[in-house]
């Protein structure tokens, strides 16, 4: 099973960007990604094409797993 972590902020023009980061461990809990965005935010760490980033927008881990099927 794969987990990908993806937190989306708001820019500086008001515009929504997002971060994915994948196999993010299982027992993630709300406020390491909460304090994760904020660290994001404070240390300048990333920018985008619409400005720096500004606000928290919201964040969700996406689950998938892949079955391979044999067809040779």
């Amino acid at each position: 099973m794969t987990r990908v972590l993806t937190m989306t902020f708001l820019t500086e023009e008001g515009k929504k960007t997002s971060i994915r980061v994948s196999n993010v461990k299982e027992n993630l809990t709300d406020q390491e990604v909460k304090t994760a965005m904020e660290t994001i935010i404070e240390k300048n760490i990333f920018t985008s094409k619409s400005g720096e980033l500004k606000s928290i927008d919201s964040a969700h881990v996406e689950e998938s797993s892949t079955t391979e099927i044999e067809v040779k």
